[in-house]
């Protein structure tokens, strides 16, 4: 499914872009889009308290203005609720954007930014000669992005200098263009690069191929 959020003129502009950053510069980008950073299962009973919560408090409300049918013994009310979280639970285990919605914002972050380490060296980024290749991680459930350079960038690059480009692709992202938005970071990365100093140098190799990586 991911695979198609990108056309073939996406990605063949995507690459274009990527190959003109690293034919003027020394940098090496590698760009990857992620369905989701976790599955978050550690929500699903969490989800489901939350839908037995409203449960109960409906029937307690019910319960208060002598709405509730008569059947409605104290045993009816109790396997209601159970029903609830159960059905809670299921509705959170085939929909992910849920068990996300009900997670703590600070978990998701740190998520996020664990996944894109993991990509940063399961993509081999650091296998750059000068340690100068650059991840642009897009996770689509979170709707975050994020920009980790290798120690060859960090030397002159720090972390604050990317937010920038992260807003490109999230501004680009929010109004239904994410592909102008990833092209527009990628030129934006090259100019950073390009004031401190990572100029293309004579015998450059491409070391890290230019197409976007897209998560099944």
């Amino acid at each position: 499914m991911s695979k198609n959020i990108f056309t073939s003129n996406d990605k063949e502009q995507i690459k274009e872009v990527v190959a003109a950053l690293e034919k003027e510069s020394s940098g090496e980008l590698v760009l990857y889009y992620a369905k989701n950073s976790d599955d978050y299962q550690n929500a699903n009973w969490k989800f489901s308290g939350v839908i037995a919560l409203v449960f109960s408090i409906i029937i307690i409300g019910l319960a208060y203005f002598w709405l509730l049918p008569s059947y409605f013994t104290p045993i009816v009310m109790g396997i209601t609720i159970l029903t609830s979280m159960v059905f809670g639970y299921l509705i959170a285990y085939f929909f992910p954007f849920l068990r996300y919605a009900v997670t703590n914002e600070h978990i998701v972050s740190q998520r996020v930014l664990t996944k894109a380490k993991d990509v940063f060296l399961q993509e081999e980024v650091f296998n750059t000669v000068d340690r100068t290749g650059i991840l642009i991680y897009i996770s689509a459930l979170e709707h975050q992005v994020v920009v980790l350079g290798d120690s060859g960038i960090n030397k002159k690059i720090e972390q604050p200098d990317w937010e920038h480009v992260v807003q490109l692709v999230v501004d680009g992202i929010k109004s239904n263009q994410m592909t102008s938005g990833i092209i527009e970071a990628v030129e934006a990365c090259k100019k950073l690069l390009l004031e401190h100093g990572f100029v293309v140098k004579p015998g450059d190799t491409n070391e890290l191929h230019d197409a976007i990586r897209i998560e099944e």
